[in-house]
């Protein structure tokens, strides 16, 4: 079986191999070909985000840009994208410069805030599918670029009518006819790109915000998850780990369920990732000392001492649709290694639970795997897998923060 996404265009390529790029920077790397597990958790606890989200405002700075590209009066998918992405960048620059209400410090979250350069992953690029799944992009088979074309049509069209006015007095019952006929984005859009570059922030006004909570609770992908939850009963659990967020008794049977089997997933294959740090560390290199050796036997000392196997196993992996092929392979390492550690009566990981991460990451990773060839120790996956949880809390975190707000 072949996998792939649809290729839309040049450009949706290129967002792709950004995309691929950036998530390598960052050491969201997935040696154990354990991806398809976290990522369909994640989907289940925080639809609508990524990780490389970092704050709700660009749900609603990017239907702001288009707003002001259908009034631009260019007429071709290329000017209005350059326009787009010029508007971005000068988003960038101007958050750069502003000073934090709130911690009178420089903002965070800004995308593209650690360069004076050109922002490299645009909102518009890294927050397309999030505008899809929470139903803020109208049509949610369109594509970036599907888009920037439909606003040069408009506008096009637009100019056309425009032009036979002058000469044709029915010209005006077409314009009327034209006028708001494009709707992209279901997005308040209360304030024009250039009033928010003189006063820029990333944090909600009140409507905004109360225009995400309901757009969001609003889309059926959301029942049933963290999100929806903290929404609906003004929680968060910012600054919390997953693993110590506890079943409350007004959660759903099935959130408190997915949480259950998230965090015992996570428990499980830190062990895993453990492993993997030990056979990584004998690679050498600047940071494999033998005091991060230490470190590491002792965390796999007390993962082995909390550790209570993976007893939901087919459960966690019955959340992933599709991938018959990974899920049987993955199944068959995740049943050795739970053996392999249960057979294991010493407080150091074994030879046999070694030759098995080891095995593994080959199989994955293949000619680009790590251990034992020429690359330098660096700890990967130093606790367990989160979940995109930091990232859906600072969204929620935003949007119950508007809440509160005083528009006046």
């Amino acid at each position: 079986m072949q996998l792939g996404w649809v290729d839309y265009s040049r450009q949706e390529r290129e967002t792709i191999k950004e995309l691929l790029k950036v998530l390598g920077e960052s050491s969201s790397l997935d040696e154990l070909g354990v991806g398809i597990v976290r990522d369909s958790i994640s989907d289940l606890l925080y639809p609508g985000t990524s990780v490389l989200h970092t704050r709700a405002k660009y749900y609603i700075l990017v239907p702001e840009l288009f707003k002001k590209a259908m009034k631009s009066g260019l007429t071709t998918g290329s000017e209005v994208r350059r326009l787009i992405d010029s508007d971005q960048d000068a988003i960038a620059r101007a958050l750069r410069r502003a000073i934090d209400e709130e911690t009178g410090t420089k903002a965070a979250g800004i995308i593209g805030g650690r360069s004076d350069r050109a922002v490299k992953m645009k909102p518009t690029r890294i927050y397309w599918n999030a505008l899809r799944t929470t139903g803020i992009l109208c049509n949610p088979s369109l594509s970036y670029d599907d888009a920037c074309s439909a606003v040069a049509s408009y506008n096009k069209k637009k100019q056309n009518i425009e032009l036979k006015t002058e000469s044709d007095d029915e010209g005006g019952d077409a314009l009327d006819a034209l006028s708001g006929s494009i709707n992209i984005f279901n997005a308040p859009c209360n304030q024009t790109i250039e009033n928010y570059l003189q006063d820029p922030t990333l944090y909600l006004t009140k409507d905004e915000a109360v225009y995400l909570k309901e757009q969001f609770l609003h889309v059926p992908i959301m029942k049933d998850t963290l999100m929806e939850y903290c929404l609906k009963t003004n929680t968060t659990f910012a600054g919390q780990p997953l693993e110590q967020i506890d079943a409350l008794p007004d959660m759903s049977a099935e959130l408190k369920n997915r949480l259950m089997l998230a965090k015992e997933f996570a428990n499980f294959i830190y062990g895993a990732y453990i492993v993997y740090n030990l056979l990584f560390w004998e690679n050498g290199g600047d940071y494999a000392t033998d005091d991060v050796k230490e470190n590491i036997e002792e965390r796999y000392k007390l993962w082995k001492e909390k550790n209570i196997g993976l007893p939901h196993r087919e459960d966690i992996l019955g959340l992933v649709r599709g991938h018959e092929h990974y899920k049987a392979a993955l199944r068959d390492f995740l049943i050795k290694f739970e053996a392999a550690v249960k057979a294991n009566t010493l407080d150091v990981c074994s030879d046999e639970e070694k030759a098995l991460v080891k095995g593994r990451e080959c199989f994955c990773k293949r000619e680009k795997a790590k251990l034992g060839r020429d690359y330098p120790f660096g700890e990967i996956q130093t606790s367990p897998m989160n979940y995109r949880h930091g990232t859906g809390q600072t969204i929620i975190s935003d949007i119950l923060k508007g809440l509160v707000k005083d528009n006046g």
